[in-house]
């Protein structure tokens, strides 16, 4: 007959692993519902129509990410970035980002649309002439997206960046108390450029894989900790 024999050691070592395991298996599970509230919210302010950009701005924070808004006010097209987007409706585009005055030189951020490679070696400026100045916009607003440890730096005189990181983009720009958020307009440009860019989700929803793998290796583990301390009872034990 066989029997379990569990050694200390191997004890000590495996059980915080398995609990450690089991833990990221259940983090992503609650990821994954974090994740399907968000895109359901994200959907229906879709649907619903665009709310004041400053009731949103100076309402809960909580409804603030991903808000479907519109606002008026002047386009600033003497300032603005170029965020380099691997994928965009031109092949490798630039996603033009100026700030807009929408009341008492309050300024957000907004994300024009994109330009290719070639109309931003044309362009006389940071920003198209033609869509500048008093302008209507809507569109939804994006939470900041900090620089990670891999993001490449910025390369200020040749105005490419390659994230929307607000607060270093508004440093940049020379403008205080802005908003975390860029606005992505999904309203025509003056002139036709920038090109607006719908709206589209950039949010992976692979936590329900994750989590299996991570149960699965919890199992795994336990298994292997179960076969290597089963044995058989010596002769003298079974005696």
């Amino acid at each position: 007959m066989m029997c379990l024999r569990p050694t200390f050691w191997a004890t000590f070592a495996v059980i915080p692993a398995l609990a450690a395991l089991l833990a990221l298996g259940v983090w992503q599970l609650q990821r994954r519902e974090w994740k399907h509230e968000l895109l359901a919210r994200i959907a229906a302010e879709r649907a619903a129509p665009p709310r004041d950009l400053v009731e949103v701005l100076t309402g809960p924070e909580d409804r603030r990410d991903y808000a479907h808004v519109e606002a008026d006010g002047d386009l600033d097209a003497t300032r603005g970035v170029h965020i380099f987007a691997a994928v965009g409706q031109g092949g490798a585009d630039y996603r033009v980002i100026a700030p807009l005055d929408y009341g008492d030189g309050r300024y957000v951020l907004v994300d024009l649309g994109t330009i290719t490679e070639a109309e931003k070696t044309q362009m006389k400026g940071p920003v198209p002439m033609a869509a500048g100045g008093s302008i209507h916009v809507e569109g939804i607003l994006r939470p900041s997206e900090p620089a990670g440890w891999a993001t490449a730096v910025p390369d200020l005189k040749g105005n490419r960046w390659y994230t929307r990181d607000v607060p270093a983009i508004a440093a940049a720009l020379d403008l205080k108390d802005v908003p975390p958020f860029v606005l992505q307009a999904e309203t025509p440009n003056a002139g036709g450029l920038p090109r607006p860019v719908p709206f589209q989700p950039e949010l992976s929803d692979n936590h329900l894989a994750y989590a299996v793998t991570w149960f699965s290796l919890a199992l795994i583990l336990a298994v292997i900790y179960g076969l290597f301390h089963l044995k058989r009872p010596d002769a003298r034990t079974a005696t």
